[in-house]
């Protein structure tokens, strides 16, 4: 199928089970992020249910769409794409710094360590500040640990606002990348599985604080 926006008449058909293979799994990956959208198809389901279960007349798929479509309520915003990867935010479990700081030290200008993780991944990470004349150039270091058999891609610094892609390098196999760049706030993503998915660690402080 190509690429397009998930519409209410994408939910009734996979609510209907007229969505098969890839399209169904598609939808499937869309209402895992969007409980809104998943609660929509489950009372999609019983009201197909309802409909089904009523031996005195057979409704005709064409009946069954025009009652589903007098559910439909306007949608607040654009709906996204439903075809676009699954972005799951990664959880900050180590600061360095904040240990530092309890033992009464300040250490990010010498560099710092942080660490996150979701169900999928560990991603380990060390900010230095780089050798050289330039007293704003940082190297990130970094190793991503897959807890799957998932296919590990590019990792990417996106510069905030905005997600400008800033820099981009492919991890070596054992997950390991560094990265060069100035202070500032940034995004950091991983995909996964040939950018089907990804993992970002969001607001990655990068420089002194």
């Amino acid at each position: 199928m190509k690429q397009q926006e998930i519409t209410f008449e994408h939910l009734v058909a996979y609510a209907s089970g007229e969505l098969t293979g890839r399209a169904a799994s598609m939808v499937e990956a869309y209402l895992a992020v969007l409980p809104e959208a998943a609660r929509d198809v489950r009372r999609l389901q019983d009201v197909i249910r309802m409909l089904r279960a009523d031996e005195r007349v057979t409704p005709t798929a064409e009946a069954v769409r025009h009652t589903l479509a007098l559910l439909q309520r306007p949608e607040p915003e654009p709906a996204a794409d439903w075809l676009a990867p699954v972005r799951v935010l990664a959880r900050l479990v180590f600061d360095s710094r904040n240990t530092l700081a309890l033992a009464g030290y300040r250490g990010s200008a010498d560099g710092y360590q942080l660490a996150f993780e979701t169900d999928d991944a560990r991603l380990d990470l060390q900010i230095l500040p780089r050798d050289g004349d330039d007293v704003d150039a940082w190297r990130i270091r970094g190793q991503v640990t897959l807890h799957d058999e998932a296919i590990l891609g590019a990792v990417s610094l996106m510069q905030e606002p905005g997600g400008t892609v800033v820099a981009a390098i492919e991890p070596d196999c054992l997950g390991r990348f560094k990265i060069d760049s100035v202070s500032g706030v940034y995004d950091l993503r991983i995909e996964l599985d040939e950018g089907t998915r990804s993992i970002v660690a969001p607001r990655l402080h990068v420089g002194p604080e």
